[in-house]
């Protein structure tokens, strides 16, 4: 079998990484796109399918040699990788409060030996920074690609080298197989562990292994000789690529099954384009899409970091206008840094001989490592601040209750103990609830001691107390959520507690669809029914006041010090979070037996217009909608007192 005669330049994939990185760019930057995200898996194959290709022709050529295929790929990759990195440092020392420069260093060092996925797999605490806020999250599919280029070569060389595996049916049979057992793990990490399904390589292997198979199949051409269908299948494939771009959103389980659609159109429009173009082949080799697939590695580089840093440091959401300037400054980077970056290394201006490119390589990488493990190691720099901003940046992490209990704790009892600690009292106060009533269990736990009560709680991220319902998360679903529930109810029923008290972040959860058509307020409403007619008093805390923006962020960052925060914070409204599915939802939680208790009130500040995010100067947030513990004892422990006892 030999591919040495189909590889050749091919100006339509350019095309197609223009198209790639378009939807990609577009959808970061809130331009409609809500898939656009899949611009990466487009990537993906497409760099199988090269790699492959590559390998290939030269061992069919008798001059594979290991170190000039990583000599390539520093050369490719490397040298921009650098300078972006280098840069994004030097402006977090400007932005980034501590703690984020700190993570800013460890995620450096990461993507300086090729792990930045494995880093942000990890990175992925609920209450971490926002995704859209982390100015390298994008090189993690740079380490998806590396981390497959470590194994590949060896795998092609191993496969060349054997006489009975070498054949087209056997070289297909090794890559469907290691195709179908990645995609399966994919599939079933998708729905149990998305965060890993996302960021890893055995659950993205598959998708460059799709390109990788595509190169060792005949060419369109031969197998399909009218070229009428060859154009039919252009089409098609590109229609994979753009309908999950207009179709998918961040609730869209992915990779998995949804990934199917994308890599499949990629591999498609690759191969029906191997030998003669189609015209969709033709459209994607004009010139000016050519040149954007040119600088696309650059532009995705650059895009990123201004649209995380922007983020980062508004106030308010960022308009169009400025969201369109930071993009035409990230094409303007990426021009430049294709010319005078990439370019130069790539036809040997720079880094001539192998010995001086891996040199550079190293060196860079080593420089961008260390500096990451300082910033680290000095703990982000706090001195970059003053002693106040550092206390109310603090504030971040003024958090306490935060237990996440498992289904499994759940069906044994194993919840969070609250109140008085004396272990003859038997509970009788259930707080049921998501991260909002992890905030709010620090004034809960201190009013049943002041009364001499024992209780517990049930809390899990994203996870409303709210039964037969599953949760949505970005790219994904959280499948055992009605479980966890079902298991905290069965608790509820079995101990006969007086009192639950249900805590949810509830305007998260509007858009979700449970098991029915019927809206999150009705399930709440049927749940409450069902509390008290398991003989138990239901409470329904409503939210505390959302923010627009991060609090102990707004109140450190040097960059807010002239303005006066105070007066763009949340005003109240005429409908609660429930009232807005059901105007009368309050109403039928009364006359089901619940409780309903509103703390907004409580935040307004003296003029009765906004709503306070400080109290004698301490953060009442640890972010834009949580809580901070002292928040939670300093304004809802005297609401919930007052509360308890209008109640009795």
């Amino acid at each position: 079998m030999r591919l040495l005669d189909k590889f050749r330049y091919r100006p339509d994939i350019d095309g197609l990484r223009a198209v790639a990185v378009l939807v990609v760019v577009l959808y970061h930057a809130g331009f409609g796109c809500p898939g656009g995200y899949i611009g990466v898996d487009v990537f993906f194959v497409i760099s199988g399918f090269l790699i492959t290709s590559l390998i290939w022709r030269e061992l069919e050529n008798k001059t594979f040699d290991f170190g000039a295929f990583w000599e390539r790929r520093a050369r490719r990759i490397v040298p921009a990788l650098i300078v972006v990195t280098i840069a994004t440092l030097i402006a977090g020392w400007f932005l980034l409060l501590p703690v984020d420069f700190k993570s800013l260093g460890r995620a450096s060092a990461s993507q300086a030996v090729f792990a930045a996925n494995i880093h942000y797999w990890h990175d992925s605490d609920y209450f971490a920074t926002a995704s859209v806020e982390k100015p390298l999250l994008h090189t993690w599919s740079l380490a998806v690609e590396e981390q497959f280029y470590l194994v590949v070569p060896f795998l092609l060389w191993g496969i060349f080298r054997s006489t009975r595996l070498r054949s087209r049916a056997g070289v297909l049979a090794l890559i469907t197989t290691g195709l179908v057992l990645s995609f399966l793990i994919s599939v079933y990490a998708v729905s149990r562990h998305p965060t890993a399904a996302f960021y890893l390589l055995p659950t993205r292997a598959w998708e460059l292994l799709f390109g990788t198979l595509i190169a060792f199949l005949p060419t369109a051409s031969v197998l399909v000789r009218r070229r009428s269908l060859r154009e039919f299948i252009a089409l098609a494939g590109l229609a994979l690529i753009l309908i999950p771009v207009f179709y998918y959103t961040t609730q869209t389980p992915f990779p998995g099954l949804a990934a199917l659609p994308v890599c499949l159109g990629t591999a498609l429009l690759i191969w029906a384009n191997g030998l003669g173009q189609t015209m969709v082949g033709k459209a994607l080799s004009t010139r000016p899409v050519v040149f954007l697939g040119l600088i696309s590695y650059s532009l995705y580089l650059w895009h990123w970091p201004l649209l995380a840093f922007s983020k980062y440091a508004a106030i308010a959401p960022l308009s169009g206008g400025y969201r369109a300037g930071m993009l035409s400054l990230g094409l303007v980077l990426a021009i430049l840094s294709w010319k005078y970056v990439e370019t130069p290394f790539r036809v040997r201006k720079l880094g001539a001989s192998r010995k001086s490119m891996f040199a550079f390589a190293a060196t860079g990488l080593a420089v961008v490592f260390g500096a990451g493990l300082v910033c680290m190691k000095m703990q982000g720099f706090p001195q970059r601040f003053p002693l106040r901003a550092q206390i109310l940046a603090n504030a971040r992490f003024d958090r306490a209750y935060v237990n996440e209990l498992t289904i499994d704790e759940a069906r044994d009892g194993k919840f969070i103990p609250i109140g008085d600690m004396n272990p003859s009292l038997r509970p009788t106060v259930m707080v049921w609830g998501d991260s909002h009533a992890m905030a709010v269990l620090p004034a809960i736990d201190i009013l049943l001691k002041e009364k001499g009560l024992a209780g517990r709680a049930a809390t899990h991220f994203a996870t409303a107390p709210v039964l037969d319902r599953s949760m949505l998360v970005d790219f994904g679903r959280i499948p055992e959520a009605v479980d966890y529930n079902n298991a905290v109810f069965t608790y509820i029923q079995t101990q006969k507690f007086s009192d639950v008290i249900l805590i949810g972040h509830w305007e998260a959860y509007r858009e979700e669809h449970g098991h029915n058509t019927e809206t999150f307020a009705s399930s709440l409403l049927a749940t409450v029914r069902r509390i008290s007619a398991a003989g138990s008093r239901p409470w329904v805390l409503l939210d505390v006041p959302t923010q627009p923006f991060n609090v102990p962020k707004a109140l450190s960052i040097p960059l807010y010090v002239n303005v006066d925060i105070a007066s763009i914070c949340a005003r109240p409204t005429t409908l609660n979070e429930l009232e807005a599915d059901d105007p009368k939802i309050i109403s039928k939680i009364v006359a089901a037996g619940g409780r309903v208790l509103d703390p907004k009130p409580r935040f307004l500040d003296p003029t009765g217009k906004r709503y306070s995010i400080l109290t004698n100067g301490i953060p009442l947030y640890c972010d834009d909608n949580h809580l901070s513990t002292q928040g939670a004892k300093l304004i809802l422990l005297p609401f919930l007192r007052d509360s308890w006892i209008l109640a009795k």
